[in-house]
């Protein structure tokens, strides 16, 4: 019997069980794999874990031990044929460990496709299969039937293998110690936890006890320990747990296990969670013994855990000190330049000296400045303070604010850099109080910026009054005397007619103004 190359677009085929998928390749409903030794067979699960899930397998994997007509032995393999690609990646995998792979669907299985027959290939002949065989798989020139022996369950098989220990794996990374658990010793494990805890390690702890699968096995409780799950653990931290007798230390691996540190299992476990049941979190130890815990775990905050024993000793007098009271340790405060960007400016205070000039400027101000602004005098200057910027005064020494009404020089800050907030607290300033800090005009280096801050003065706001009302100086105006300039009333009212004569026209007789008769006339 041989076999023939399956040609692109080919429908009909010798092999029972088996149709080319959509890239036209040869496909049935199961892969085969035979492994000379089970050692060829992890090999393999090796490598698929690392490369791909086993997830998508393990619902129709198999692991069979098969003996040959000849009475030989092999480990056979069977998978899902999901798809293809899947297929190509387990075939490329099986023959990196000598095994051979092959595809069909019930008891005939043809060898898979390969760099001589991209399609694959198809059984030519398949004759009677011989009896007591339970399948056949069919190669180059020759074809090979299988007694099934018994099986291996996957999951057997995982908890069986060993885990390795790799060398210099005992230093791990940032990301490898993202989260690591702590098997600790009921008898270290108050002084870890303190431990953990001063030294500010975010960790969770709990009381576990491995589950026992044997109704005789009375140590399963004394194997108990307390697990503490810690993230982030710093690198000296883990070298010194690692040399710690009663400490073992865990990388998690996926979310239902953890492998040693220093360890690694040949199957990737992450891989493969599905074996692992949700209410369970196993732990594999180096000496191939494997905890199988109660899950999801609970596990409580090891600040909650921690009891703090605290000694306090009563302070002595100062004065009780052999060598007096103890040196102050508090500093001067000083003006500096300021790191941050400029403050907007708020106010000026004007020496007294320069308040004719201030007078002057005020003819110059709009009205909104006049109203806007407020002023006050001191005997330690005019202070001018204002709702908008102040640098249209250009008198004196400009302020901006450092919490409202705590005003420092444009350009300063006060040394130390306390908060604003302890700085009112000390000075006590608040709310309806205006605190002025100027530069000590003494000293060498007021001149450049800084210096020694003169004593700070304040003010009630309240004596704050608006410049429109101070800018008018005191104005007197006169009072003069007012004149009485009515009229008495008169008697009462007589008409009195006089004599007007026989010319009545003419006037009266008696006027000085009487009219004169024409020349020649008489009386």
């Amino acid at each position: 019997m041989s076999l023939e190359h399956v040609a692109q677009g080919q429908t009909r085929f010798f092999t029972p069980g088996v149709a080319p998928d959509p890239r036209g390749i040869l496909l049935g409903r199961f892969c085969l794999m035979t492994f000379p030794t089970l050692e060829g067979a992890v090999s393999w699960l090796r490598l698929y874990s690392a490369e791909a899930s086993l997830d998508e397998l393990l619902a129709a994997l198999t692991i069979t031990k098969a003996r040959t007509a000849l009475g030989g032995r092999e480990i056979v393999v069977q998978i899902p044929a999901v798809s293809s690609y899947a297929a190509d990646r387990s075939a490329r995998l099986a023959r990196l460990v000598g095994g051979a792979i092959y595809t069909g669907t019930a008891k005939h299985f043809v060898k898979y496709r390969d760099d001589r027959s991209p399609y694959g290939y198809d059984a030519v002949d398949i004759g009677a299969m011989p009896a007591q065989t339970d399948f056949m798989v069919h190669g180059d020139e020759f074809a090979q039937a299988y007694v099934r022996e018994g099986e291996l369950p996957f999951q057997r098989l995982l908890f069986r293998l060993s885990i390795r220990k790799l060398p210099g794996r005992e230093n791990l990374g940032a990301e490898d110690r993202g989260e690591l658990y702590l098997a600790v010793a009921h008898g270290l494990s108050d002084g870890i936890i303190r431990y953990l805890w001063r030294n500010r390690v975010e960790a969770h702890a709990g009381l576990f006890a491995p589950q026992s699968t044997s109704a005789f096995d009375d140590h399963a409780r004394d194997r108990g320990y307390m697990l503490i799950r810690a993230r982030a653990l710093p690198e000296r931290i883990l070298q010194l747990f690692l040399g710690t007798p009663g400490i073992d230390v865990f990388r998690a691996v996926g979310a239902t296990c953890a492998v040693a540190v220093g360890y690694e299992h040949p199957i990737d476990l992450a891989s493969c969670a599905s074996v692992f049941a949700p209410d369970t979190f196993h732990m594999f130890w180096p000496n191939d013994r494997v905890d199988v815990l109660p899950g999801p775990l609970q596990l409580s905050d090891i600040a909650d855990l921690t009891r703090v024993d605290l000694h306090l000793d009563r302070p002595r007098d100062p004065a009780q000190h052999a060598g007096g009271p103890p040196e102050a340790i508090g500093v001067d405060l000083k003006l500096a330049a300021a790191m941050g960007p400029p403050r907007r400016v708020v106010a000026t205070l004007i020496p007294l000296e320069h308040a004719s000039r201030l007078k002057r400027i005020l003819f110059a101000l709009p009205p909104v400045s006049l109203r806007g602004h407020r002023v006050a005098v001191t005997e330690r200057g005019v202070l001018v303070v204002g709702n908008e910027n102040l640098d249209v005064i250009p008198l004196g020494q400009l302020l901006c604010e450092l919490t409202p009404g705590l005003l420092v020089p444009l350009g300063m800050d006060v040394v130390p850099r306390v908060s604003p907030e302890v700085l009112a607290r000390a000075l006590g300033h608040g709310a309806g109080v205006v605190t002025v800090f100027v530069a000590d005009p003494a000293s060498p280096l007021a001149g450049e910026g800084h210096g020694l801050a003169a004593r700070p003065f304040q003010i009630a706001e309240s004596t704050l009054v608006t410049l429109e009302r101070r800018a008018l100086a005191k104005l007197e105006a006169e009072r003069p005397e007012t004149l009485d300039v009515s009229v008495e009333a008169g008697g009462a009212a007589e008409v009195v007619n006089d004599a007007v004569g026989r010319f009545a026209l003419w006037g009266f007789p008696d006027a000085p103004d009487r009219k004169l008769l024409p020349s020649g006339e008489k009386k």
